[in-house]
């Protein structure tokens, strides 16, 4: 959420150049990720990369340091064009996303669980209420030929607000409860959200799933179901009938921290920047501070390319041979 919060700050988004997608991407795992982070996911977590120089497939499972783990998942964000032209290297090699050449590796057929977040014939998914059963296969992935694809390919490019981003990590969390329900892995529990919002650190115990009366829309001042909520109440339009079931067992340390991700931070002036009249006055600015902000945005960025640049250039005259060797 703090990534989508960025990339919105400004009026034209990602578009804008202060927004540097990859500095947000390493400082956030800078920040996460543990020291020996590469000793906790060797041999566990498998990272999908396309080679440029081939265009082959490549995963990637063991890793010598924390730095290997941020390099391989910044070049498997890489989208060619999108996010530039000039691919990150993992070992000094240069890759791009995985989705490239395979969007849904299987490394055993029989046991792997396929997920996209795009309507398709993957095991969690998106279920479609249409009849429509066009699709096409992109690298491995079964893509349904429909609006809902097409908008969601949109949000995932262009980030939307935030209330449409909790949306949308909604229905991911049913999409999986939906496919461990179908496999008989997971029971369906009664309704549990009767949890307090004052509560920061919620304690939750199997007890409060063994109740068997439902959960009232609102049952008091300081609880909250997902029925209370206006961006579930407006998920409720679009989800199909098995879903609306399933909504009213979401976990509540699911629920109490996707409403805390989407909680709008920076206080009052957060608000102040936000409101229309001000959003009004900054669109008029745009011509006037869009100019100004891009070349200082654009000599800080050469700044911190300076370093790398004979590597980059040299590729891309590598690069451009190879266009026109094939042209």
């Amino acid at each position: 959420m703090d990534l989508v919060r960025s990339a919105r700050k400004r009026n034209i988004g990602v578009l804008h150049p202060s927004f540097n997608l990859f500095t947000h991407i390493r400082d956030g795992l800078n920040e996460i990720l543990p020291s020996n982070a590469h000793k906790l996911v060797s041999g566990k977590v498998v990272i999908s990369l396309t080679r440029v120089s081939d265009g082959k497939n490549v995963l990637v499972s063991d890793f010598d340091s924390k730095e290997e783990i941020i390099d391989a998942l910044v070049c498997s964000c890489f989208i060619p064009f999108y996010c530039g032209l000039i691919p990150p290297t993992f070992r000094g090699v240069r890759y791009v996303d995985g989705g490239v050449s395979n969007n849904v590796p299987l490394i055993d057929a029989s046991t792997t669980i396929t997920i996209s977040p795009f309507y398709g014939e993957h095991d969690i998914c998106p279920k479609v209420k249409s009849t429509n059963f066009l699709h096409v296969n992109l690298t491995n992935m079964s893509f349904r030929l429909c609006s809902g694809n097409f908008y969601l390919a949109a949000r995932a490019l262009f980030p939307p607000e935030q209330k449409v981003l909790g949306e949308i990590c909604l229905r991911g969390y049913l999409d999986a409860l939906r496919f461990l329900e179908e496999k008989g892995i997971c029971d369906p529990s009664p309704p549990c959200l009767n949890v307090p919002l004052e509560e920061k650190e919620p304690e939750l115990t199997s007890s409060c799933c063994e109740s068997e009366s439902p959960p009232t829309k609102m049952q008091s001042n300081n609880e909250i179901t997902p029925e209370g909520t206006e961006f579930i109440d407006h998920l409720r339009l679009s989800i199909i009938p098995w879903d609306d079931k399933i909504l009213r067992i979401i976990s509540p340390e699911f629920y109490l921290a996707l409403q805390k991700s989407l909680k709008e931070k920076g206080g009052y002036l957060a608000k102040i920047l936000n409101c229309f009249p001000v959003r009004i006055i900054s669109y008029m600015m745009l011509p006037c501070t869009l100019p100004v902000e891009s070349v200082i945005f654009v000599g800080q960025r050469l700044l911190r390319w300076f370093p790398d640049m004979p590597d980059d250039l040299e590729w891309l005259q590598w690069a451009a041979y190879k266009i026109f060797r094939l042209a």
